[in-house]
């Protein structure tokens, strides 16, 4: 295997008798196991280079049996750590057959993006019901009562999904709203509303009014 980048940790060149090359694996994700790429990493104060397509860097560094070093990566626009790790040990790990390879030491980084997508699926009965969020329309139930629409925000805010009736005066309940607190996950809500028809008034034609003939 080839190892993409070798850090130095101490100024002097080389191995001493006391040091080691030991092979790490860097790896850098979304919190539900997207790779994230072109994340610079920095080992000690050492930049070691950047993540690659899979969100992988392999490098070798150089330092003594247990030494603790750190590993640093910034958090990219639009998300948060979720891992607290930012450091590896030095360990010499063999390999289970084996073969004298020993196996790289695995340092995992995650990230939460701070926005989700959340879908919302809306079954109202009725069609032409616009699909209202704050105020923002977001879909028209068609002609089998049923919306459909992604909608992005924030885990742990409060979204108000509104089917608008201004339109229609002759259903009942008028404007209805359903709240969801959005989950950590990007998740997919079910907005149901049954719709009950006013029945109009029934007119009554005007009866003759004023002294009846005997």
């Amino acid at each position: 295997m080839r190892w993409l980048a070798l850090v130095a940790l101490l100024a002097a060149a080389g191995c001493t008798e006391e040091e080691s090359r030991f092979p790490v694996d860097v790896s850098t994700m979304t919190d539900d196991g997207q790779p994230l790429a072109d994340l610079p990493v920095t080992v000690g104060k050492t930049p070691a280079g950047r993540t690659d397509a899979s969100g992988h860097l392999k490098m070798r560094v150089v330092g003594r049996e247990g030494a603790r070093v750190a590993i640093t990566i910034p958090t990219p626009k639009g998300y948060r750590a979720t891992s607290s790790a930012n450091a590896v040990i030095l360990r010499r790990l063999g390999g289970i057959e084996g073969n004298g390879h020993p196996l790289p030491i695995e340092h995992v980084v995650k990230f939460s993006p701070l926005q989700r997508q959340y879908a919302v699926l809306v079954r109202a009965g009725i069609s032409g019901i616009p699909i209202e969020t704050f105020g923002t329309q977001q879909a028209v139930t068609n002609d089998k009562g049923v919306a459909m629409f992604l909608y992005e925000g924030t885990p742990g805010d409060e979204l108000q999904v509104k089917l608008v009736t201004d339109g229609r005066p002759d259903l009942m309940p008028r404007s209805p709203t359903q709240s969801f607190l959005l989950a950590p996950r990007s998740e997919a809500y079910l907005v149901k509303e049954h719709f009950t028809p006013v029945k109009k008034a029934a007119h009554h034609k005007p009866g003759h009014v004023g002294p009846k003939r005997l």
